[in-house]
Formats: C-alpha cells, sequence, structure tokens
C-alpha cells in the first residue's frame, strides 16, 4: 500500500507584497517553484541560509501565507485534502500546529495549564477531554511537574517545551517546528531536540516539518533532508546520503554534521565508503574497521 501524503505542495510561488509602493520596486520571489512531498509520520528537515525561504515555508503550511501576509501567490500546498489558500487559518489550526523559534512568542502568558488549555477551549472542546489532552501534552514534553507554575518563571528551553505541548493540545496531524532551538542555551537545545526524538518514538503517525540549521540534530532526527536556497529546493534526500559529499552544500552555506567529514576525509584519502553522519554510527563503523592492535 502506498504510503498517505500528509502535505503536497505544488509549484509554490510566492512573494512578499510591496511594503512602499512609492518605490516601484517588487521585491524578488521569497519562494520560487517548491514541490514537495511529505509522508504521513515522516520528519523532513529543513535547512539553508537566512534568506533561503525557510520560514516563508512553515508559514505557508499553516496558510499564513497567503491569507494574512497578502502577497503574489502561485500553486498550491495541501495538507491532506485541506487547501491552506482556502481553509480559514483557525480550522487549518486544528491540523496543522506551528512553533516559533522565539519561545516567548509561543505563549501568551498564562500559567502553564491555561497555556495548553487555551486552543481546546477556544474550540469548545468538552472540559474532562481538556483535562486528558492536558496531562497527554505535559507528559509529551516531560513537564508535567510545571503545571501549575507561570509561564514567565520558566527557562527559555521550558517555554518552547510548554509552547509544543500548547500545539500537541490540539492533536495536530502535522507539527511545523520553525528553528525552535535558535535562541536557546546549550542546556534547551538538548531538551527541544529530545522532546522531538521522544514525541516521534511515541506518536508515529504524526508528521514533522523542522526547520533547523544544525546538522547535527537533523542528522539524528530527520527521515529526510530539505535544502532550500534563494527560494528552491536544491537537494533533497535521507542524511546519510546528503551528507555524503560536503562540498555542494559548503559552498551555498550549509552546514554538513562532524561525522559527515569525517566519512568523506577517510573516503577521499583510503578510497573507502563511509557513509555515516552521527556519532555513534561513526564510532561503531570505525571500531569495526580499524584492526586491532596489541596494548602489551
Amino acid at each position: 500500500m502506498a504510503e498517505s501524503v500528509a502535505i503536497r505542495i505544488d509549484d509554490l510561488h510566492y512573494r512578499y507584497p510591496v511594503f512602499d509602493p512609492e518605490q516601484g520596486e517588487e521585491p524578488g520571489y521569497a519562494l520560487a517553484g517548491v514541490s514537495l512531498e511529505v509522508a504521513e509520520g515522516e520528519l523532513l528537515g529543513i535547512t539553508g541560509t537566512t534568506g533561503s525561504g525557510k520560514t516563508t515555508l512553515c508559514l505557508a503550511l499553516n496558510g499564513l501565507v497567503p491569507q494574512q501576509t497578502g502577497g503574489t501567490i502561485r500553486g498550491d500546498v495541501w495538507i491532506g485534502d485541506w487547501n491552506t489558500k482556502r481553509v480559514p487559518i483557525p480550522r487549518l489550526a486544528t491540523r496543522v500546529g506551528v512553533i516559533f523559534q522565539d519561545p516567548e512568542a509561543n505563549l501568551i502568558g498564562l500559567t502553564v495549564e491555561d497555556e495548553i488549555a487555551f486552543g481546546p477551549e477556544n474550540l469548545g472542546v468538552d472540559p474532562r477531554e481538556i483535562e486528558e489532552r492536558l496531562v497527554w501534552a505535559l507528559d509529551v514534553v516531560g513537564m508535567a511537574e510545571a503545571r501549575h507554575r507561570s509561564a514567565s518563571q520558566l527557562s527559555g528551553g521550558q517555554k518552547q517545551r510548554i509552547g509544543i505541548a500548547s500545539v500537541l493540545a490540539m492533536l495536530p496531524q502535522v507539527l511545523v517546528l520553525d528553528e525552535p532551538t535558535a535562541e536557546l542555551d546549550p542546556v534547551g537545545r538538548r531538551e527541544i531536540t529530545q522532546v522531538v526524538a521522544d514525541l516521534r518514538a511515541r506518536e508515529a503517525g504524526m508528521t514533522v516539518v523542522m526547520v533547523e540549521r544544525d546538522p547535527d540534530v537533523l542528522a539524528r532526527l530527520a527521515d529526510r533532508v530539505a535544502v532550500l536556497d534563494e527560494g528552491r529546493i536544491v537537494a533533497i534526500d535521507e542524511p546519510h546520503r546528503l551528507y555524503r559529499d560536503p562540498g555542494p552544500l559548503v559552498e551555498i552555506g550549509v552546514g554538513v554534521p562532524a561525522a559527515a567529514w569525517i566519512a568523506a576525509g577517510l573516503n577521499a584519502r583510503s578510497g573507502t565508503a563511509f557513509a555515516f553522519v552521527e556519532h555513534d554510527d561513526a564510532l561503531a563503523t570505525l571500531s569495526g574497521a580499524l584492526p586491532e592492535t596489541d596494548a602489551r
């Protein structure tokens, strides 16, 4: 049986509106012919340099582009059978949840439990079901003990985890994470990365689109990685294939996992065919490939 398609993007072109009509110049296309399918349950990583169109693509997935931003659009984005140009944003929010990089932007200043219950309450969900969703979402992000705290008292990583929980409480089919670790310290980044890993292990049917610049995070979490450059997808593949030749990625300013650099160096010097992209895989592969030495 063919995989179910959660997201389909057909030849999407988008240009933001002119902010100063007197200048008489239209901005360039933020997205310039993006076509893509994401399978149900897949985690698609998206990477690229600043201005490559990553955030614009995220906004197109929940209808903010073009419904709120305006501008010029050609092509279509489908979430299941919903066209994001036609389905109202509040309705799309029941199917697509988006987390942005600023933890403060994902919260509205309430207690933790109120933050998470806010969305379902606005949809008129039965209070008993809201309680079930609240308990489940807090458990997924590992924040059950913070239920009665003020969100303003939390660290950046904790706020981002509560933001994710508030989106999960809406029971979306698609979770979009737009550089969720960009403004966090190393501890916060590890927390969010682990939340995403745990979520995938627990909710195999949820589709995740994760914009991330850290190639080691993408190598660990993503089923596939798409590289955006100047509004176009210039490469897309499984991490061990995408990162096998670092050169083209480095030329456009995209990071490559440290382990992939080691594999590429060994392959070039020794004629090997290593394809590891994660530290643990590199260690296991090289431990088995290197000859044993006599330590006596």
